[in-house]
């Protein structure tokens, strides 16, 4: 048997980035490795800075997500006022704003941002290297009642709209595990959850089914929050049938 923590998501907007491009910033269609960890982070009150406490939550935890209602994808246009790169290197270090403003020489770039609206899922975390995880799953989701700093979705103008009811349930597998929590589910008034519906998992951990799976690359396993890198990582993805455990 095996403790899971799972997680409600569920928001108007969620911008659950991929690599970041010149003016495009994508989203992925899922909640990723590096999102869900960085609100675990905030719930307990890890800051970015603190290197060794992230890295021992990328080592600690092995993660999983249901997806129960995929949403769509909608896109928007930013505008920022910069100064051109030329006028930055004039200056060793440019403290605030203000300071790279005052520089003079603006100019505006204009980037697209995708939003992905109304997805609901659910994300999955357990222990799976117990000298590196510095919190039970008990200690997590006790944080997310009564987070030290704010949760959302990937963006900082996406909150969740709705408490994420965080938990711990013990169950022979992850399948299971997720069917227990969303029985009776009552995320949204009149939500139904789909029979079939989409899970993303990585290895080490019993999935609870031989459906045939496929494999990605995925990059959104944290190498460094301060620096904001990442590595890829395998995932498995699969189609499965919540009413047959």
């Amino acid at each position: 048997m095996t403790k899971f923590c799972l997680i409600n998501l569920y928001g108007p907007m969620a911008g659950y980035g991929g690599i970041a491009v010149g003016e495009m910033r994508s989203s992925w269609s899922r909640p990723s490795r590096s999102a869900v960890l960085g609100m675990v982070a905030a719930a307990l009150g890890i800051r970015r800075d603190d290197e060794e406490a992230q890295n021992k939550l990328q080592a600690g935890y092995g993660f999983s997500v249901m997806v129960l209602q995929p949403g769509i994808m909608i896109q928007d246009f930013h505008t920022i006022q910069s100064v051109h790169s030329s006028s930055l290197k004039k200056m060793n270090h440019v403290m605030t704003r203000r300071d790279e403003m005052n520089l003079g020489d603006s100019e505006t770039i204009l980037s697209r941002r995708e939003y992905l609206c109304d997805h609901v899922s659910v994300a999955c975390v357990w222990i799976r290297d117990a000298e590196s995880a510095q919190f039970s799953l008990e200690e997590i989701a006790a944080a997310f009642r009564n987070p030290v700093f704010c949760l959302y979705l990937g963006r900082k103008s996406c909150p969740p709209a709705l408490p994420v009811h965080a938990r711990v349930l013990q169950a022979d597998s992850l399948k299971s595990a997720l069917v227990q929590h969303i029985e009776g589910f009552d995320l949204l008034n009149g939500f139904t959850v789909p029979d079939r519906v989409s899970l993303f998992f990585e290895e080490g951990i019993d999935p609870g089914f031989d459906d045939p799976v496929m494999v990605m690359k995925r990059r959104d396993n944290i190498l460094s929050r301060s620096r904001w890198q990442f590595s890829d990582r395998n995932e498995y993805y699969a189609r499965i049938s919540v009413s047959e455990v």
